[in-house]
């Protein structure tokens, strides 16, 4: 099925389009031809008939030898007493005596006596049977060959000669369908090139590479207007899209002086309590705001501002980083796996998926348990394994999407929703894949893995 695919195309395919739209009118013409073909012999067939019975009676001759008995005929043969061949022979000397054959009457010699030496003459017998005279010359003796039609092989005869006149034709028809067939293969392969490439440069515009468009140099002019209509609808998502980013960064940033003015104001309360709740207050909002910033930045990451990263050294910072809190709650971190491992990317935005990651780990992981950061060489990435409760699989997935908090159990999380949505986002910005998987033993298991193509 898949080399059918390959040849002519999947379901709705246009290359399939093409080709059945193309069979279908080699068989409208094969049939058309052979209309012409029946038709042509038909009206030919009377002129075919008369060759036929010509060439017949030249054979007759070149088989006659005066000097041997009979004129060397055996006319016991079949061909000159049988009655199932399509042709009766009949061979007179030039006085009209028999020498082999049945066609004897005197209206039959009347004919061939005026015949003329060398030339074939119709001779008219009964009913719709055909007849052809030849007079001729051998050794000073002449003999006239008569050869006609037989009444019960003239259809078979007829089909026997479209059958033969078909038979002729079939190969050219067979030919050129071979030919026409190659030509639209080829044709329909050069035609959709570059639809292909279209397809091959569409996929690599994404968020990393939001300003490329589709090449409308190499495309047919058919085709041209569609992709420039394309392409100015990337302009118009790019341009929304640019203007979101800009939107949150731009309020993220700018809520940080007045989210500064208010932690000065709490600071001057007297009441302890209160001063205490309100400290809390700011800083989840201070954290939601960072959190902003950091997917806003992940958002705009371009590959041209990538430099080679180790994996391993981003794993050590973070553990150094969050060590402190984490040994503050009961828990510890570790760094384990391949000691030195290079990626393009951006350092700053890697740390900070990882450390929302390990973060999380932490939050879930009951205390006196470890969480442990495992980097990975082949392919690269990063493992964050902790003993939690687990994440249940419907949550899996969902999330990665941003202000998804989940449901789960034994969490106090006062999160904001998008510590994960970073993670996906810096995810796809360096073409990797974060998963969330079941750990062996109880716990969780994720998953930043670079693609082999990154």
């Amino acid at each position: 099925m898949k080399v059918l695919h390959r040849i002519i195309g999947p379901r709705r395919s246009l290359k399939r389009s093409l080709l059945l739209n193309i069979l279908a009118a080699l068989c409208f013409c094969i049939l058309l031809a052979g209309a012409v073909i029946i038709k042509e012999f038909y009206e030919h067939l009377e002129e075919n008939i008369e060759d036929a019975l010509t060439d017949e009676a030249y054979e007759i001759v070149s088989q006659i030898d005066p000097a041997r008995a009979h004129y060397g005929l055996d006319a016991s043969a079949l061909r000159y007493q049988g009655i199932e061949g399509n042709y009766r022979y009949t061979v007179f000397d030039d006085g009209g005596d028999l020498i082999a054959g049945g066609e004897t009457s005197g209206e039959i010699w009347r004919q061939l006596a005026v015949t003329t030496l060398g030339l074939p003459h119709p001779i008219a017998l009964l009913g719709d049977r055909r007849g052809i005279g030849l007079r001729a010359r051998i050794v000073d003796q002449e003999v006239v060959i008569l050869v006609s039609t037989f009444p019960k092989g003239n259809n078979e005869t007829r089909f026997a000669s479209l059958l033969h006149e078909l038979e002729e034709e079939i190969w050219w028809v067979i030919l050129g369908l071979v030919v026409v067939l190659t030509s639209t293969l080829f044709a329909t392969r050069q035609a959709l090139s570059p639809l292909r490439s279209l397809s091959d440069q569409a996929h690599q515009i994404g968020p990393s590479a939001a300003g490329r468009r589709l090449d409308v140099a190499q495309v047919p002019a058919e085709i041209a207007p569609l992709i420039g209509d394309v392409n100015k609808a990337f302009d118009r998502l790019e341009q929304g899209y640019q203007a979101q980013r800009d939107f949150s960064a731009n309020v993220a940033h700018e809520i940080r002086t007045p989210i500064a003015v208010l932690r000065s104001s709490i600071d001057r309360i007297t009441d302890p309590e209160l001063k205490t709740m309100l400290t809390q207050d700011v800083d989840q909002l201070d954290r939601i705001f960072a959190q902003l910033i950091d997917l806003s930045r992940a958002d705009a990451a371009l590959k041209t501002s990538f430099e080679p990263v180790d994996l391993h050294s981003v794993a050590v910072q973070v553990a150094t980083d969050l060590a402190q809190s984490a040994l503050r709650s009961g828990r510890s971190l570790s760094v384990t796996g391949a000691k030195k491992v290079l990626v393009e990317g951006n350092a700053g935005l890697l740390t900070i998926a990882l450390s929302n990651v390990v973060r999380n780990a932490l939050q879930y992981t009951p205390e006196a348990s470890e969480v442990e950061i495992e980097v990975l060489a082949n392919p690269a990435g990063w493992r964050v394994l902790d003993r939690g409760a687990g994440v249940p699989d419907n949550l899996k997935t969902a999330l990665f999407e941003r202000f998804n908090r989940g449901t789960l159990a034994n969490s106090n999380s006062t999160g904001s929703g998008i510590g994960l949505a970073i993670v996906k986002s810096v995810a796809q910005s360096h073409n990797a894949t974060s998963i969330i998987q079941d750990r062996e033993g109880g716990g969780t298991a994720f998953s930043f893995i670079f693609n082999a193509s990154a």
